[in-house]
């Protein structure tokens, strides 16, 4: 990072304006985080924590490292609240806006770095990961990082052993944060790989140093793989991600949430074809730029990770049948997969003069577009990948309130509820862990006989209010828990 006292004065005042908004993000992430009820996968993640059942770490898709220590540490110190549970999330963003500041700066041209931070840092499904206790927000900032040392590292002109030790201890926090981001951390990985066979190849003697780096990532990716793998074979829990096709999994799903359910919504075929195409046409146009000119460009090595990302979905794929990365897990490519994309632009504007000179009109308008889109959709009670356990906690308590005999909860309040609510010591008495009414189908037998015993009914699905009609039981809506679906329901019999 440049120094400050270095700056001109319209850079220092850039640099401030840029603190400025970083803050003032950092605020809402602050305020989401808790304002929200406990989500369902955060929920799994603090019984574990909670019951100490540190064997079954090791067989969930669940469990992202780091966040499982953070959220023990953070429950011993403060307490149950959801938002002390998620504060290593919430403490990570600023290190991620700074990350992305220096990232920004490898651009040439800044309208092209504004376009890039305001498309990352103003993106409401990405400010939702600094909100949660899952490790999203944390791998996020690490993979930022290590491109950011990456770049300075790979264009040292001698084998820089700090530079690449950092670059090794951002890539294996990144991993400790969440498995997914292996597909990211390998094209790096591969770079070193072929500094070592280069020298080899040439006659050159490798170096200690090189040699321990590349041992460091031996070790790294070794234990990365056996855990995905003791997961996939043993726990059966590498099934969430995409298998319709690479382009609608990777980049439609993560194009989906960042529109954040905006009525706009049919700029997503757009967005998602033209982002996937372009990475392809830049990338392509690197790797050829690498044979014409034998010279290893800064565009290159941006595009590293992000090579690596796109193949390893289609190898993992087509060998081991592992599902497309996808939605949350897509999140890995959008930090680089923008910052390529602004970086080229960055490279080839300031040969077009007429374009150069409204590219800052346009940065503007971008940057005004992504300050009105996360104004209007982002909501500090609401997170896009669990929109299901919206005001969970209220309505948990408002049917206890009713004291029910049978009480019937649906699977999205129930699940949380199992996982988190009941071990709070709050002396509710246990739901039934059989959640039927996760079925789509209103005949489902199980939810149909869950219902015929039922006094009162917590659900946000449809197809079970549904159900109740074709039983021909009467039923009453006695409360329903706006932004969410939740409605809390007395059953006549």
């Amino acid at each position: 990072m440049v120094r400050f006292q270095s700056l001109s004065r319209s850079q220092k005042l850039s640099l401030l304006l840029y603190v400025l908004v970083a803050l003032v993000l950092w605020g809402f992430v602050w305020v989401h985080a808790f304002s929200m009820d406990m989500t369902h996968d955060e929920a799994y993640s603090f019984r574990l924590v909670k019951t100490n059942y540190f064997r079954a770490m090791f067989g969930t898709a669940n469990t992202h490292w780091l966040n499982t220590i953070f959220m023990e540490v953070f429950n011993n110190l403060f307490g149950d609240a959801p938002g002390w549970l998620r504060l290593h999330s919430v403490l990570a963003f600023p290190f991620f806006a700074w990350a992305l500041y220096g990232l920004g700066n490898l651009i040439k041209v800044r309208a092209a770095a504004i376009v890039f931070w305001a498309l990352v840092l103003f993106n409401p499904f990405v400010l939702d990961f600094f909100s949660l206790a899952r490790g999203y927000g944390l791998a996020m900032t690490f993979q930022a990082w290590s491109v950011y040392y990456f770049i300075k590292a790979a264009q040292s002109p001698a084998f820089n052993y700090r530079g690449w030790l950092m670059v090794w201890l951002m890539n294996a926090l990144a991993i400790g944060s969440n498995l997914s981001y292996f597909y990211s951390v390998i094209g790096i990985a591969g770079w070193l790989c072929y500094m070592l066979l280069a020298k080899i190849m040439s006659g050159q003697a490798a170096g200690k140093p090189l040699i321990r780096i590349f041992l460091l990532y031996v070790l790294l990716l070794l234990g990365a793989v056996a855990d995905l793998l003791f997961i996939k074979y043993y726990g059966k829990d590498l099934d969430y991600g995409g298998n319709a096709d690479l382009i609608s999994s990777l980049m439609g799903t993560m194009w989906q949430g960042s529109l954040y359910g905006a009525p706009y919504g049919q700029l997503l075929p757009a967005l998602t074809y033209a982002s996937f195409f372009l990475l392809l046409l830049i990338i392509g146009w690197y790797v050829w730029s690498l044979i014409r000119d034998r010279k290893i460009s800064t565009g290159l090595l941006l595009s590293i990770p992000l090579m690596s990302i796109l193949l390893l979905n289609i190898v993992f794929h087509v060998l081991f049948e592992t599902p497309f990365l996808y939605s949350r897990t897509a999140l890995q490519w959008y930090v680089p997969g923008l910052l390529i994309i602004c970086f080229a632009v960055g490279e080839w504007l300031p040969g077009i003069k007429s374009i150069r000179f409204a590219s800052a009109g346009i940065a503007v308008v971008i940057l005004l577009l992504a300050i009105g889109h996360f104004y209007y959709r982002a909501d500090r009670r609401v997170c896009f990948e669990w929109q299901q356990q919206i005001s969970t906690k209220q309505a948990i308590y408002d049917l206890y309130a009713q004291q029910p005999r049978h009480p019937f909860v649906g699977f999205a309040t129930g699940g949380v509820y199992i996982n988190y609510y009941s071990l709070l010591g709050d002396r509710l008495d246990p739901f039934p862990e059989d959640l039927p009414d996760q079925n789509p189908d209103s005949s489902a037998p199980a939810l149909r006989e869950a219902l015929q015993k039922s006094d009162y009914l917590l659900t946000d699905y449809p197809v079970t209010l549904q159900c109740l009609r074709e039983l021909g039981l009467r039923y009453e809506v006695l409360k329903s828990y706006p932004p969410g679906k939740n409605q809390l329901i007395r059953i006549y019999h």
